[in-house]
């Protein structure tokens, strides 16, 4: 934890270094609320039986899990390597995941200050509440692991910076599409339905949902969350063997 804590305060001091990343902390969970309500309008989720409150909640915490954390993250691994701070680090008793997830550890705090601030005022605007906190805390657990090996494993796919974008676009445009994010699995046909809730985080998504619905059971949960884990494990086998801590030549 001592080690943890150091490389959070040394992110969040290079962080407030640069005053425009601010905008960004603000301006996407604004123009998600302002979005969410538009998308509501134009969908009519009532038409197929589906609650636009949770849903919202649901598709806001995927949007700000990919973009404030996975894309953000994937950066800063990434950065951090070309410029040897993660070598460095390495010459020292830290071990390699505490390395990575107090590096990880500020942009996490940013991803889940704007996922609860954004939820709260869904929950309001749409006047709903959480049924089964329990499966929302679940979801955004394992959304929080996920996106962070995610980003793990595609740091290693990228030689410099400027590649990260590259690297990160599918993750940015197929994972929503698939994930039930922007388009609910209710509204496409069974067997698509059916066969999407075994991508990534089709499990954070569903779970988070649940957390305003109660529509899933005990069982439900736990067939969710084995998903996630699963999702995890790979990504972050994948990380541990591709993972470069030095500047790729």
């Amino acid at each position: 934890m001592r080690h943890m804590k150091a490389l959070f305060r040394i992110e969040w001091k290079l962080f407030n270094r640069i005053k425009a990343n601010y905008i960004f902390v603000l301006f996407v969970p604004l123009m998600l609320l302002v979005s969410m309500r538009f998308v509501q309008d134009q969908m009519e989720l009532d038409k197929h039986g589906l609650n636009p409150g949770p849903l919202m909640v649901s598709t806001a915490v995927g949007i700000l899990l990919i973009f404030s954390l996975y894309s953000s993250v994937t950066g800063l691994y990434v950065a951090r390597r070309e410029e040897l701070v993660l070598k460095r680090l390495r010459t020292g008793e830290v071990s390699d995941p505490v390395i990575l997830a107090g590096g990880a550890s500020m942009y996490i705090t940013i991803a889940v200050v704007q996922i609860v601030a954004v939820a709260v005022v869904l929950s309001v605007m749409f006047g709903v509440a959480p049924r089964q906190p329990l499966a929302a805390a679940a979801g955004l657990l394992t959304g929080v692991v996920l996106m962070t090996a995610m980003a793990a494993a595609t740091a290693a796919l990228c030689r410099t910076v400027e590649s990260v974008l590259v690297a990160t676009l599918p993750a940015v445009f197929v994972l929503p599409m698939i994930s039930g994010i922007y388009i609910p699995r209710e509204v496409l046909p069974e067997a698509l339905g059916d066969a999407l809730l075994f991508a990534p985080l089709s499990p954070t998504v569903d779970l988070v949902r649940s957390g305003w619905t109660g529509e899933l059971t005990a069982a439900g949960a736990s067939i969710r969350g084995v998903l996630a884990i699963a999702w995890t494990a790979l990504f972050a086998w994948l990380a541990a063997r591709r993972f470069r801590w030095e500047p790729r030549t």
